[in-house]
């Protein structure tokens, strides 16, 4: 054949496109990657086989990934797991045995998972990882400036259900009085203050089991998803609501996880036993720590983020380096399921089912403190950012304690086991099995209550229209009712305004109470550091100059406290002066003043919820037009990709064609070659076969010369039958080997030819082992000593027939390898016609899918203009009405008035 590349080049051509370099063909998985793999990893990464739950024999199976999660991230070979171990740079290296893949092959797999990871070269590819974290500063210390607060976000509920969910996951902003509940499919973040719902976050993912807000409150963490199917953790800017990364790719769902305080990595875990640790940069798995014999359902990374806290449903308790990911602790205690950890410096908390709650020295692994707290079993435990620990437990209580396990506040029972609770500056707040969450303050008094489960806008716009209407119906009567009052007052000549206590007397009492307040608040205070002078001389041992000092410290505070308490008692009693009698009539006017100005004061309240829920219901026309944009955006890339990539099968048929004609055009020079290579390799091996068989005539003479004893003789033979049976094998396998391939194939030719070199070399054995059957039957006496010339002939003889067996094999390989060479060029002209006829097609075909995706992408770019004018027209309307004005307070949902 000799087709020339111009030819090629003209046939392309008139076929009406360019021809482009063959170097720069897409790297696909078909193409480029399988191969690698079927020759380094299928032994082990098959449907059969799947080490590590990895399998590499299809494309879908290998972006699945293993058990540890995916194995290779799209347009991040450095970060690809695959691409670490295959390169050597990352356990466990691979292959483990055999050689490693060469400098050619690591590049095709490296720009093949550069290049989006292409099935085909008409494929699509796959995006890659979109998150946008941004590291922070870690520091102990609470943040300079105001705590991040949620803007503008939607409070549309994602799912409205019949009722709510056990409440699974709940955390409190450890800055900022905001508090995150988790419901079905969504995260609720209400103002603990207000009690008002700031903002929804969609988790489509599934059911949120953990939440976590980050160290400098800034982000907000859910991890969560479907039990026995999938698993993912979610960031969320909490000032912008925007979900920023989502890693973790889990077949269960994920239990439990936390943030490092640097917000560069995610440690998640769950029913798998496993702590996974994640970037959140790229989501690629960074570590995977095997320790645990029970599900994962607790973890905590360490407020510097140098340790990671995990716990199981065992009891175990593991401390991890943060940065390497090796076990630095062991913490043994809890006799059941550890429910909840938290972690300050240095210090690890931790609740079981047990009943306990731990306290732990996270550096030397010792237990500092242990307490009963919930009878029956604890279901949570936190730290606050003051020190203070929250619980809950299935007595169906929350509590507050200190860390010597002292008991702060206990609220009140709830009807179900309390599963979650949190500390928010001064509130708790805490939630059931029954889905009910309670607002506490710190002397148990309930606040309000909060929901998983929120009602829609318009049904906030319903219930507050509905108080307007109530409010606005029950006014005129109320007005009457005053006039009526006023009137009846006026006729009787009675004072409305009523009598005052005298001025004086008022003053007097006033400042006499206040006197009194103050030195109670001093001697309280006296008395409380009295106490703790008591206790640091307590720690002194009598008679010695550090207990003398420590105690004339509280001499002196005990002469401070008499003196106050001196003060005190020469405050004057001085007596409240006696309430005016009220007239009945008067009584009555101010009875009906006050409901009026309870009315005005709902009226307003609920006109002002009705406008700020009317502002909540535009932002969400905001909301929507900007998810629209999202979209159309997105569709329009779509066709302009496929406006792109029409083309893409064209190429690869073209690539192929040109490759082809170029092959052909190669392939006489390539078979004269190979024909004058294998004409060289037939002689050598001529002349070692002949040398061959003149080193076993001289060791057929050297036996005859030399009579062996029996003991040599039988040594002979025992060698000679091991070799034997060694060829035996070594030609089944290779016959084996042959009846895989197709007869009459050049695979066929080559395994067919290594089987008939054994032959020659089978039945040299088989007469050596019959001359010395033969010699040792004959029984003659001989020489004690072996024969030297025997053994320096048989070495010489092994010797030639090794170089005669390679040499007779590297002549077969040659003779297949011209075989295949001439059956190529001898089809190389129907392949190019064939490959010329689809060309032809393809081209036709492109065309048309060109032009389609051309009339797609002209409609998708209207849909899109259209879109961006309806989010500029939107958020236009949006901030000339809603938006308030430069310096006053936000009018959005951080500024709803507190529920009725």
């Amino acid at each position: 054949m000799t087709t020339s590349i111009k030819a090629a080049h003209v046939s392309l051509l008139l076929l009406g496109t360019t021809v482009t370099s063959v170097g720069q063909e897409k790297i696909t998985f078909n193409d480029h990657v399988l191969p690698i793999f079927r020759n380094a990893c299928l032994n082990c990464h098959n449907p059969d086989k799947k080490k590590a739950g990895l399998d590499l024999s299809t494309y879908t199976a290998t972006l699945q990934g293993s058990e540890n999660g995916k194995v290779v991230q799209s347009g991040n070979a450095s970060g690809s797991l695959l691409f670490k171990c295959v390169k050597g740079t990352e356990e466990p290296k691979m292959p483990p045995k055999g050689d490693r893949l060469n400098d050619a092959e690591l590049a095709l797999l490296e720009k093949w998972i550069a290049t989006q990871l292409l099935e085909t070269a008409s494929g699509k590819a796959v995006a890659a990882a979109s998150n946008n974290v941004q590291l922070a500063v870690v520091s102990l210390e609470r943040p300079a400036g105001p705590p991040a607060m949620p803007g503008d976000l939607p409070l549309e509920p994602f799912v409205r259900t019949v009722r709510p969910n056990a409440l699974t996951a709940l955390a409190a902003s450890p800055w900022a009085p905001l508090v995150a509940v988790g419901g079905q499919k969504q995260i609720i973040l209400y103002h603990t203050e207000t009690l008002e719902p700031l903002g929804i976050l969609p988790f489509p993912e599934g059911f949120p089991a953990i939440i976590r807000f980050s160290r400098n409150g800034e982000l907000l963490l859910t991890g969560g998803g479907l039990g026995g199917k999938s698993g993912k953790v979610v960031l969320w800017s909490i000032k912008t609501g925007e979900r920023i990364a989502v890693v973790g790719d889990e077949v269960d769902q994920v239990l439990a996880a936390d943030l490092s305080a640097d917000h560069q990595f995610v440690a998640l875990g769950g029913p798998n036993k496993v702590v996974k640790v994640y970037s959140t940069k790229d989501g690629s798995l960074i570590h995977t720590l095997k320790k645990h014999t029970d599900w994962v359902t607790a973890i905590a990374y360490s407020p510097d983020g140098k340790f990671i806290a995990s716990a199981d449903r065992n009891g175990g308790l593991q401390i991890w380096e943060g940065e390497t990911g090796k076990e630095f602790n062991s913490l043994a205690g809890h006799k059941g399921s550890v429910t909840g950890l938290g972690f300050m410096s240095g210090i690890v908390a931790s609740a079981s089912e047990d009943g306990t709650i731990k306290l732990w020295d996270s550096k030397e692994g010792k237990e500092l403190k242990s307490w009963a707290a919930h009878k029956e079993g604890a279901q949570s435990v936190d730290f606050s950012p003051d020190g203070r620990l929250v619980s809950a437990g299935r007595d169906k209580r929350a509590r507050v304690w200190d860390q010597t396990g002292k008991q702060l506040l206990e609220c009140p029972p709830f009807g179900d086991i309390a599963l979650r609770a949190e500390l928010n500056s001064e509130r708790v707040v805490a939630g059931d099995w029954t889905g009910q969450i309670r607002v506490f303050a710190l002397d148990g008094k309930v606040l309000g209550e909060l929901t998983s489960n929120p009602p829609s806008i318009a049904e906030h716009v319903a219930q507050t229209q509905k108080l307007i209407d109530e409010a606005k119906t029950a006014r005129p009567g109320l007005e009457l009712a005053l006039r009526n009052a006023e009137e009846k007052a006026q006729a009787l000549g009675k004072d409305s305004a009523g009598a005052q206590p005298a001025p004086a007397v008022a003053t007097q009492v006033v400042a006499t109470t206040t006197k009194a307040a103050e030195l109670n608040a001093k001697l309280e205070q006296q008395k409380n550091e009295v106490a703790k002078l008591r206790e640091a001389r307590g720690s002194k041992t009598e008679g010695t100059p550090e207990y003398a000092a420590a105690n004339q410290l509280v001499q002196a505070k005990k002469a401070e406290i008499a003196q106050t308490e001196g003060e005190l008692a020469g405050v004057p009693k001085v007596a409240a002066p006696e309430p005016p009698k009220v007239d009945p009539a008067i009584a009555e006017v101010a009875q009906a003043k006050g409901a009026l100005e309870e009315n005005t004061k709902q009226l307003a309240d609920a006109e002002g919820r009705l406008q700020r829920w009317a502002r909540a219901q535009a932002f969400m026309a905001v909301h929507r037009s900007r998810a629209s944009l999202v979209e159309k955006r997105d569709r329009h890339e779509q066709f302009v990709a496929a406006v792109r990539d029409s083309f893409a099968p064209f190429d690869q048929i073209r690539n192929e064609l040109v490759a082809t004609e170029k092959s052909a055009a190669e392939l006489p020079g390539r078979i004269a070659e190979a024909a004058a290579l294998l004409a060289k390799l037939e002689a050598e091996a001529g002349a070692l076969r002949n040398a061959a068989a003149a080193a076993e005539a001289a060791l057929e003479k050297a036996a005859k010369a030399v009579v062996a004893d029996p003991a040599t003789a039988q040594s002979e033979l025992d060698v000679l039958t091991k070799k034997l049976a060694e060829q035996t094998a070594e030609i089944s396998k290779r016959r084996e080997v042959r009846s895989t391939k197709e007869e009459g194939t050049p695979a066929h030719v080559e395994a067919n030819a290594l089987v008939q070199a054994m032959k020659p070399e089978i039945a040299a054995t088989e007469a050596s082992i019959a001359r010395a059957k033969t010699l040792l039957a004959s029984g003659k006496p001989g020489n004690t000593e072996p024969a030297a010339e025997v053994t320096a002939a048989r070495e010489a003889f092994e010797k030639a027939r090794g170089e005669a067996k390679q040499a007779g094999e590297k002549a077969s390989r040659a003779k297949a390898r011209l075989a295949a060479l001439r059956t190529e060029h001898g089809g190389a002209a129907g392949k190019i016609a064939a490959l010329r006829q689809k060309a032809a097609e393809v081209i036709k075909e492109a065309k048309n899918a060109k032009r389609a995706a051309e009339r797609s992408l002209a409609a998708a770019k209207l849909e899109l203009d259209a879109a961006r004018e309806e989010s500029e027209r939107a958020n236009l309307d949006f901030e000339s009405k809603w938006k308030p004005p430069a310096g006053s307070a936000a009018a959005g949902p951080a500024a709803l008035p507190p529920s009725s």
